[in-house]
């Protein structure tokens, strides 16, 4: 059967909030642009949108001026206009059906077209076009964005000896899906990790009637955003640029992030429930060893010196950003310098001598520690669109009241 084939201005790899972001922004500085975007998903934030429909979570972490859409206030203001719902949190957060509503508008406003669904892809480099050849389409660029979030799980040394033991028993937190779990009633939960997936993955438990561990290697940290907020401006980012060593752009950046935590109204909750005895907070403490009952129950062996049963054990323990993580990035990166995994970028944030670019955590060294969130896909988006056309969006918006251009 003979390929398919589409020549391309560019080609964005993802269809998440960041990939968005770069269509959105592409389009409004040149409505003529040609955008084809990829994914394994045939719509647009279908894997953002189940992520947080299988952790229950109900509003975003970033602040409403934080979103795909070059003018910050977009959202805000389609909030208004649309009479959608406030979350009523501190820093005007929100909610993830409003987001949606507001992303389902911004595809439908230009008029963008549904992601390729890609099985595993390649791309070389030809001359001035790049190609990406997948099992029955090659698609041929002037650019591509890398818009996906490339990673390795952490996975505990400990988790070996319960793995394959029981089904049910060992899951990474990205892969519980609590509206599977309708009743935990007499389970015994164990949530390993400090940040906000492990808090919201212990609440849905104890939601559900199960009994909780929450175990952290450290204290839980409380903060509103997971870096603090003079990351998004000038007062921390100055000193990051001036530091020219990209060795120590990633010692600062990784501090900036200290690991998991959460807004303090999250951790509250935790609290709260923690008080009347549903979720037990055991702080500062990791898992020693972990070993299997003969009824097929896992212990754990905690450096507190208990030992604690479990009938499910979800692991919350992050993800560390690793460009090789995707096979099919390889032909660029050999032309480009890493160091931990990220690739070292022009302020264009372009991938050595390819017309290819990168957004998410993959910016770090050239954006700082935000670069993972929706202010990175914002600013992210408006370097490459800046690159890539000549046209500055920093301050440029859209009327978000206006009726949706139909689909062609």
């Amino acid at each position: 059967m003979a390929k398919g084939s589409t020549q391309t201005d560019i080609c964005i790899i993802g269809a998440g909030p960041h990939g968005l972001a770069a269509a959105v922004h592409l389009r409004q500085a040149d409505p003529n642009l040609t955008i084809t975007t990829i994914d394994r998903r045939p719509s647009w934030l279908t894997t953002w949108s189940e992520q947080f429909a299988r952790a229950e979570i109900k509003t975003l972490r970033s602040p409403a001026v934080h979103h795909p859409a070059p003018d910050p206030y977009a959202l805000p203001d389609f909030i208004r206009s649309q009479g959608l719902a406030q979350s009523g949190l501190p820093y005007n957060l929100p909610t993830t059906c409003a987001f949606e509503q507001f992303c389902r508008f911004l595809i439908d406003h230009y008029e963008l077209e549904p992601p390729l669904a890609t099985p595993p892809w390649q791309i070389t480099s030809r001359g001035r076009e790049l190609r990406i050849e997948c099992s029955d389409h090659i698609i041929s660029a002037r650019n591509v964005i890398v818009a996906t979030n490339p990673h390795r799980r952490n996975i505990p040394a400990w988790i070996e000896s319960l793995l394959g033991q029981r089904a049910g028993l060992i899951a990474s937190g990205y892969d519980v899906d609590l509206r599977a779990l309708p009743g935990l009633d007499g389970d015994r939960v164990v949530v390993v990790g400090g940040g906000l997936t492990a808090a919201h993955l212990a609440l849905g438990a104890a939601s559900r009637g199960a009994t909780v561990q929450l175990i952290s290697r450290e204290n839980l940290r409380v903060r509103d955003f997971d870096t603090a907020p003079g990351w998004l401006g000038p007062k921390y980012l100055n000193f990051f640029h001036a530091e020219l060593d990209p060795a120590r752009r990633l010692a600062i950046a990784s501090k900036a992030l200290a690991g998991g935590s959460m807004p303090n109204w999250v951790h509250q909750r935790l609290m709260d429930i923690s008080g009347a005895g549903q979720i037990d907070l055991r702080e500062s403490t990791v898992v020693r060893r972990a070993t299997l009952s003969p009824d097929k129950t896992g212990l754990l062996e905690l450096s507190d010196g208990l030992t604690v049963p479990a009938d499910r054990v979800w692991l919350a323990t992050g993800t560390r950003t690793d460009a090789n993580a995707i096979r099919s990035l390889r032909p660029l990166l050999d032309d480009v310098d890493s160091i931990g995994g990220l690739p070292i970028v022009d302020t264009n944030l372009r991938l050595g001598p390819h017309r290819a670019f990168v957004m998410g955590r993959l910016t770090t060294l050239s954006l700082g520690p935000a670069s993972g969130n929706l202010w990175g896909a914002q600013r992210a988006a408006q370097r490459i669109t800046q690159c890539i056309t000549g046209v500055d969006l920093e301050c440029t918006g859209i009327e978000t009241t206006a009726t949706p251009a139909p689909r062609p």
